[in-house]
């Protein structure tokens, strides 16, 4: 986006400093926003008025934000930036402690982060980058009554409507998968398959980012606009819009009743051939971009597809149905294919920590990659789109 690359460097500034000079702005800002979702995006679970937010001092206020925005206080929201892979650390390597709230277990050394400083000029395309990860460090986890933490108990999510809520990297799932496709039978068997709330987070980061660019607050609009751009990015990915790729609505259905009689066999291993895929194939995608930048290997079709510009102005403006008309709709539609060519290319038993086996169909591996080339295309697409509609006109 050229209109992002040549965009100004911008200044550090920490949450707090934006917190406090724009605390009375805030208060009402983010009680409106929370009344405009309470009818749109979470009506059945609006923010209880006990969390408004009412600002503070220079040692609460953190907290009070994060808690009137319902998400994981305890999330470091630290000072740093992603370093591509291949490219020299331009900075001290960042204490993963610093990044995500489980620190080195969560990270995995897939990533690598150095540390920025209060008050220096860094680079808006590479804040918005890494603020687009952010959102998997800490920000929805444990969030429901069943996760066993206070926080749950405070912020009105109730249950954990679906995913497993003992384990840890799990209880953020309601928040970054959105189903809106499936059969309304299915909804209406299955109701809590609608308690998501991918588009509530993108609603509130949107508009926090749109405020902090108002006031002048331009690190903290690329920031916030980058956490919104996380769930955007995830709903193309069509395991997080499609609940089970391959089965009809009566198999579904089927499997919802045996499960409601205590018979869950059934669900389970749906539940375990789904996830199975949904992980494999994101390690796949990861690892074949990882090492293409670590060849410094531009040309790659993951890469190339994704920076395609010709289809931005065929879906029309980012608004507030583009997520479910148009970006989820697609991955839905994909859903089926990409699960088919998964078992194809046996990429479950072909592909294992980061490497090709010789178990791997190479002549369905083509296509499924010729699958996820195309379907990049429209992704770069959404993403850009999202951003462009929040940057400052």
């Amino acid at each position: 986006m050229p209109e992002l690359v040549s965009a100004p460097k911008v200044q550090v500034e920490s949450l707090e400093d934006f917190l406090l000079k724009e605390k009375d702005g805030l208060v009402s800002l983010m009680d409106q926003m929370e009344n405009e979702a309470s009818h749109t995006y979470s009506k059945n679970s609006p923010r209880p008025e006990l969390l408004a937010f009412k600002g503070g001092d220079r040692k609460t206020i953190r907290n009070h934000f994060l808690r009137a925005l319902r998400v994981n206080p305890g999330t470091p929201l630290g000072y740093y930036l992603q370093n591509l892979p291949g490219q020299t650390l331009p900075g001290k390597k960042s204490n993963p402690n610093t990044v995500s709230i489980y620190g080195e277990k969560d990270l995995k050394q897939d990533y690598e982060f150095y540390d920025i400083r209060m008050g220096e000029m860094v680079s808006p395309l590479e804040v918005l980058a890494t603020a687009g990860d952010e959102p998997d460090f800490g920000l929805d986890l444990n969030l429901f009554v069943d996760n066993g933490e206070e926080i749950g108990k405070d912020y009105n999510f109730g249950i954990q409507s679906f995913g497993d809520s003992k384990i840890y990297y799990s209880t953020q799932v309601p928040f970054h998968i959105g189903y809106y496709h499936e059969s309304p039978i299915i909804f209406l068997a299955a109701d809590f398959l609608t308690r998501t709330y991918p588009r509530y987070r993108v609603f509130q980061f949107q508009t926090l980012s749109r405020y902090a660019f108002q006031t002048g607050h331009k690190y903290w609009g690329y920031r916030f606009l980058g956490w919104g751009m996380h769930y955007v990015g995830d709903l193309t990915q069509p395991y997080h819009a499609r609940v089970l790729p391959n089965y009809g609505t009566l198999g579904m259905l089927w499997i919802n009743i045996k499960a409601i009689f205590g018979f869950e066999n059934a669900k389970n291993e749906a539940i375990d051939r789904i996830s199975n895929r949904h992980q494999t194939i994101e390690k796949y995608h990861f690892t074949m971009l990882r090492n293409a930048y670590a060849k410094k290997d531009v040309t790659h079709p993951f890469i190339q597809s994704v920076k395609q510009r010709n289809l931005d102005n065929t879906f029309g403006e980012y608004n507030d149905s583009y997520i479910i008309n148009i970006l989820t709709k697609e991955s839905y539609d994909i859903s089926d294919k990409i699960d088919t060519l998964i078992d194809d290319s046996n990429l479950l038993t072909g592909f294992s920590e980061g490497n090709l086996l010789p178990q791997i169909n190479q002549k369905s591996l083509v296509e499924l990659d010729s699958a996820i080339t195309e379907h990049m295309k429209s992704v770069g697409s959404h993403i850009r789109n999202y951003v462009r509609a929040g940057l400052p006109k």
